[in-house]
């Protein structure tokens, strides 16, 4: 292992998290390596393990704070089949008619054909 790879790992080498494959390759390259066991030194500010028991104590903890718990009146979810503001249905309803009227005044194409003309109509002469 170079010292890139083994510093990159060393927190997880000092909770013991490596594989042993890893955590036994780590362990060689810091008994050669004298700056990458010199980070390993403990510092001034040294974190602490929690207690194996933490959670089951945090987890009796937080059940005593609650208490017996209380009952609660159930959020009632209501929807509306119809809503009750109608301007929004208004609203689209007015712009679809407007639509509308502004497609039938622009004179888009419709299905009828002057006489003479025959291309026009598919026909060939």
């Amino acid at each position: 292992m170079n010292c890139h790879a083994t510093r990159a790992v060393l927190d997880l080498h000092a909770e013991g998290r490596l594989t042993p494959r890893r955590a036994k390759a780590v362990a060689a390259h810091l008994a050669a390596c004298d700056a990458c066991r010199a980070q390993t030194a403990p510092t001034a500010v040294a974190a602490k393990a929690p207690a194996r028991d933490f959670k089951e104590r945090l987890a009796a903890a937080m059940k005593a704070e609650r208490g017996a718990p209380t009952a609660r009146p159930a959020n009632k979810l209501e929807l509306a089949l119809w809503p009750r503001d109608l301007s929004g249905i208004a609203l689209a309803a007015a712009a679809l008619a407007l639509i509308a009227v502004v497609i039938g005044w622009s004179g888009a194409p419709n299905q009828q054909f002057d006489r003479g003309d025959e291309l026009a109509a598919g026909r060939m002469p």
